[in-house]
């Protein structure tokens, strides 16, 4: 005789939920990930997004950019795919805007009452941000910037050149001051910095330290700012030719 005990649900059974889904057949993929990741309790505002954005970072780290997927976030951050798809059409998008969330621009940074002193805040402030969670998937990220050409535009003009255009400031600032000419600021000298933390931090695999960072500004970036006499006329001499004559 068949028994009369009723079946449990499986949108109610929460212990048994799998094997009901695999009783009617195979387990899906979406069915799969929302088992790792169920979603949680809905979260607004901040609070939600604080939380995409981590999540991104670190779904960027786990697969790398040309397998990021908006569905991957949304099961990673515990919350609905529509919260995404709802404001982001591309993982492109959704990347940058994390990067640029979690990365502050220096322009946020206080006045110290010297370039000597605003630089360091501003490297220190770089450094600061790849020694936190984001350090991994930055590493990731430049390193599919080669296969990607269309990041690398988004890249620079949403993370970097405000930056650059930050640090650019600092030197106007001290331009302004007399504190160095203001033929110094230029965008290479603006570079020069944030190019030694970046490739520390990829040649070792972790930031500079404290002291890496004094050096980088008072043996790169204040030299290039500030060259001494000798060196400015060697600069702007002529140059010459094996026949001592100017070319």
């Amino acid at each position: 005789m068949e028994s009369t005990r009723a079946r449990r649900s499986p949108a109610t059974d929460t212990g048994t939920g799998r094997a009901a889904q695999e009783e009617g057949g195979r387990v899906t993929a979406d069915q799969e990930t929302e088992q790792e990741h169920p979603v949680r309790t809905r979260r607004r505002g901040a609070a939600l997004e604080e939380e995409i954005y981590a999540a991104t970072i670190e779904e960027c780290a786990a697969v790398g950019y040309g397998r990021l997927s908006l569905k991957g976030v949304a099961a990673r951050a515990r919350t609905g795919k529509a919260a995404l798809y709802r404001r982001w059409s591309t993982p492109q998008e959704l990347l940058l805007d994390a990067f640029a969330h979690l990365l502050p621009v220096t322009d946020e940074l206080p006045e110290t009452g010297s370039l000597r002193g605003n630089l360091l805040a501003a490297l220190h402030r770089m450094n600061d941000s790849l020694a936190g969670r984001i350090g991994p998937p930055a590493m990731v990220l430049m390193g599919d910037l080669l296969r990607h050409p269309e990041l690398v535009a988004a890249f620079r003009a949403r993370l970097v050149e405000p930056r650059l255009e930050a640090i650019l400031a600092v030197m106007r600032r001290a331009a302004e001051n007399g504190e160095i000419s203001p033929a110094a600021v230029t965008d290479l000298a603006a570079r020069t910095g944030p190019a030694h933390i970046i490739m520390h931090f990829l040649m070792n695999g972790t930031p500079p330290d404290d002291r890496t960072i004094e050096s980088v500004v008072d043996e790169v970036v204040l030299p290039v700012l500030q060259p001494s006499t000798a060196a400015e006329e060697t600069r702007h001499a002529p140059k010459r030719a094996r026949h001592g004559r100017p070319t």
